[in-house]
């Protein structure tokens, strides 16, 4: 792979032994790397700066350092075939390599990016993904020393007696301001991490291949005439102990092997909110905004104002949430701070974990959680980076942008979650025809907007998120409530979306037409009919009612029919805003509506873990009566439920269902249902099939129930005809039941059974109301020890 530097094959001026280069070791995201970087680039005055990051993205260079893009930014590279695989590189503008580039760009120096090519990552990354995870030997049991080193970072931090890596990484180097002090030191962490070489084989093995190529890169800027005392490497801390003479480089043969795929490279806007949700050494970003103060503070000459600027911060937004803070409880804290750090024989200055508890007690009176969202907000930032016109995107993320636009979105292109405003200034969609708008695309915009955001929410591009609650849903087609937020990973997904095609139209047709033709039930294809709705895609509609259609004669799963024919009901009787034609619809409702019916009886008699999925779906065949009686086959499905309330091996919780149905439709007189609840709920009927009738029988209009002291007749005699072990079987299916009642119609309840039993129907109505304290329910909980499924 990889050959040892010999002098007849190289530029005489390579060093014959020691560093290649000036090598600057850092930790990406580190604000203190970056002030110290600054000053060691204007010490060397190096000719060119070679800078970790993948090679084939050298040519973003211009756009990064370009006057009009604003970190936080990050390379974007990704596959042209599908699947798409992507990688991310994030800047910030306390990057070390982002002072780099702009150093470079200032002094009109040569800079480069030197690492292993994107193309190269990700086609490795693509062969590692094919190779069977069970090949191999199977890893050896680790011992205490062997986890303990297996992750270093935490190990130092617990040696030292701080809390995590992060906290003693700042202690000893964000706030370290001594010439040169940080590259000798973290040059000297990274000589001491390979020592424990704690790797896995396979990363071990990426690693080398990387700094092989480091170093070809490294000589290959010699060859050109750069002098090594003149080359700057800015690279992980990691890496600067090896690039050196001595060490391989990777030869001509070796680079030409490397596999490789085509890939497509961009930077986008990158957020605060995202490098936090990027934990650990790699990146360092726990707590971005935080850092960018501590650059901004230590680019000032010191860093002794971030305590107060911090905790200052924090009780600001305390304040504008209407905590008041006062400027005294703010001083207290920065003395509590500076005082927890004095302590420390090693500390510099405070670390945020200070500052944290500082704010912790002076600001929330010693309740976390009267303070810490504040805390995580100045913290973490919300710093949002923009690019510069021009910028290489895809068709596809250029007709987003141009959609925003014209849907008058762009607003909603921030880091936080916002509730979309429709045409009426509410919190919500109307996607009705705006009478009173002065244009077409304005009395629809709302609609068009709607159609956008279904669209995205299909390609799985997460900005914006439908919140319109079921109670909405039911009550009509023309109310959606949606939250927007703009995150990086609303551009990686536009992007990894590219391949379908050039517009968000296009994709989305392509992306319903995959999943209709992968649909594997009834319930799966009606679904996505509904979602072509929403997405008014008319061809996509077809597509799936035919999908639905041609699955239908075969599936015989009532709950996925049953489901299928709710989903495609609602639109036959509700019709939709979006005005499409429904009556292709009403057959196949009524044929699945049919097939539901048939299909009822054999799957009633079902096991336990079944019963509650076959029962809801009874009930969705009951939605779908009350929606279209006029085409649907109702005398036949009445039929069935009798014949499913009096059949014996049905499930007891089913037959329960279906005799709820049949009364809450007037369909069952008095002497039937007694009847049945005396077969059912009864001295001598199981326990477990007697409560599950009951549960079953509680689902649907409970106020029917209430009037029938028959019924609470059967229970008190059945429950009380129970000994301990068979009250355990029923115990959990009549706690369901039971919980579903509210405290009203408990009264009635204990009213009812005060008559029963001939008791006090005050004091049963005060035992009703009084809450069972600990000592009861732990006394619960010990003599019903066992039952998982029983909430108490």
């Amino acid at each position: 792979m990889a050959k040892k530097a010999a002098p007849a094959q190289a530029s005489n001026r390579v060093p014959a032994a020691g560093p290649l280069a000036r090598v600057f070791g850092v930790r990406h995201l580190s604000p203190m790397a970056a002030w110290h970087l600054e000053r060691f680039l204007e010490a060397t005055n190096p000719s060119i700066v070679l800078i970790e990051g993948p090679s084939d993205c050298t040519g973003e260079i211009a756009h990064l350092v370009d006057e009009r893009t604003k970190p936080p930014v990050a390379l974007l590279a990704f596959t042209q075939e599908r699947p798409v695989r992507s990688i991310l590189y994030p800047l910030a503008e306390y990057s070390p390599e982002w002072i780099a580039l702009r150093w470079a760009l200032q002094k009109k120096r040569a800079a480069r990016l030197f690492d292993l090519p994107a193309g190269v990552f990700l086609a490795r990354r693509e062969k590692a993904e094919e190779i069977d995870p069970e090949d191999g030997e199977a890893p050896a049991e680790e011992s205490d020393t062997q986890r303990y080193l297996g992750d270093p970072y935490e190990a130092i931090a617990r040696l030292s007696g701080d809390p995590d890596h992060d906290t003693w990484w700042e202690r000893h180097f964000e706030h370290n301001t001594l010439d040169d002090a940080y590259r000798l030191s973290v040059f000297q962490l990274g000589v001491e991490l390979r020592a424990l070489d704690y790797e896995t084989p396979k990363r071990r093995e990426e690693t080398l291949l990387r700094e092989a190529y480091m170093r070809r890169k490294i000589r290959d800027a010699i060859a050109e005439g750069h002098d090594p005392e003149k080359i700057v490497v800015v690279c992980g801390a990691y890496h600067a102990p090896v690039l050196t003479a001595e060490e391989p480089y990777l030869d001509d043969e070796s680079l030409a092997a490397l596999p490789s795929v085509p890939v497509t490279r961009t930077i986008m806007p990158y957020s605060y909110y995202r490098l936090s949700s990027q934990s650990g050494y790699g990146a360092g970003n726990h707590a971005p905004g935080y850092f960018q103060a501590l650059w901004e503070e230590a680019r000032r000459g010191s860093t002794e104002r971030l305590p107060a600027r911090f905790l200052s911060e924090v009780a600001g937004r305390m304040r504008r949430a209407n905590m008041v803070r006062s400027s005294a409880e703010v001083l207290e804290a920065v003395r509590l701070a500076e005082a927890m750090a004095a302590l420390r024989e090693d500390a510099h200055a405070p670390t945020l974990r200070d500052l944290e508890d500082a704010a912790v007690t002076c600001l929330g009176g010693g309740d976390p959680g009267s303070v810490s969202k504040w805390v995580a907000e100045v913290a973490v930032g919300d710093a949002l980076g923009t690019v510069p016109p021009g910028v290489s995107r895809t068709s596809l993320q250029e007709d987003f942008h141009r959609l925003v636009k014209d849907l008058r979105l762009e607003a909603y292109l921030v880091d936080r979650e916002l509730v979309i405003k429709g045409s009426t200034s509410q919190g919500w969609l109307d996607l009705r025809e705006d009478r009173f708008a002065k244009s077409k695309d304005a009395a629809f915009r709302d609609r068009n907007r709607s159609i956008f955001l279904h669209r995205l929410a299909l390609l799985g591009v997460p900005f914006a998120h439908d919140k319109t609650s079921a109670e909405d849903r039911a009550a009509s087609t023309y109310k959606e409530v949606w939250t927007a937020r703009w995150t990086p990973d609303c551009e990686i997904a536009l992007a990894e979306n590219a391949m379908l095609g050039d517009t968000i139209e296009i994709a989305a047709v392509r992306k319903l037409g995959e999943q209709i033709e992968a649909a594997k039930n009834v319930h799966a294809a009606a679904m996505l009919a509904r979602t072509a709705v929403a997405c008014d895609l008319p061809e996509a509609t077809s597509e799936a009612l035919a999908r639905v259609q041609a699955l239908a004669i075969d599936d015989g799963d009532l709950v996925a029919v049953a489901a299928a024919a709710v989903e495609l009901g609602q639109l036959v009787a509700y019709k939709d805003v979006r005005k499409i034609d429904v009556l292709p619809l009403e057959p196949l409702v009524a044929g699945l509506f049919l097939r539901g019916a048939l299909l009822a009886p054999e799957a009633a008699r079902c096991s336990e873990e079944a019963s509650r999925a076959v029962g809801k779906a009874l009930s969705d065949l009951q939605s779908v009566a009350l929606m279209g009686e006029g085409t649907l086959d109702l005398d036949r499905y009445h039929r069935v439920l009798d014949a499913i309330a009096d059949d014996d091996p049905a499930h007891a919780h089913v037959a329960g269902v279906a005799c709820a149905l049949l009364l809450e439709q007037g369909r069952v007189s008095d002497a039937v249902l007694e009847a049945r609840i005396d077969r059912r709920i009864s001295p001598g009927a199981s326990p477990a099939d007697g409560a599950g009738f009951f549960e079953g029988l509680a689902t649907r209009n409970r106020h029917a129930l209430l009037s029938r002291k028959s019924l609470w007749t059967a229970m008190s005699a059945f429950i009380e005809s129970l000994d301990d072990d068979a009250f355990k079987r029923a115990v959990v299916a009549l706690r369901r039941a039971f919980a579903a009642f509210e405290l009203s119609e408990a009264r009635r309840i204990a009213s009812i059974l005060a008559d029963v039993w001939g008791g006090n129907e005050n004091e049963l109505l005060r035992s009703v109301e009084t809450r069972v304290d600990d000592a009861e329910l732990a006394a619960l909980q010990t003599d019903l020890e066992g039952l998982e499924d029983l909430d108490l």
